[in-house]
Parts: structure tokens; sequence; C-alpha cells
């Protein structure tokens, strides 16, 4: 979860400073491919559970 909180905030700080379309685009791209596989963490998880 501290991966994805220093991505975030990461990525609000380009955003912010006004970096460029691609390093925002790319920063962006980590933070989806760490929340995907949070989600994928999760759903095993949950499945293991049942």
């Amino acid at each position: 979860m501290k991966k994805l909180e220093k991505v975030r905030s990461r990525l609000n700080k380009a955003i912010a400073s006004g970096y460029s379309p691609d390093v925002i685009l790319n920063i962006s791209r980590q933070l989806d491919n760490l929340i995907v596989e949070k989600m994928k963490m999760q759903k095993n998880k949950n499945c293991k559970g049942q």
C-alpha cells in the first residue's frame, strides 16, 4: 500500500509542477499497474477465503 501512496504522491506533484505529459503518463501507468496488482491480490485473498 505504501508503494501505491508514493506513486500517487509523485503523480500529484508532477501534475502540480507542470511536468511534461510523457512524464505524467509514465507515472500514471505505474500507478495503474500497482492498482491492478493490488486488485489481483485482493481477488486471490477473497477466493481463498471462500
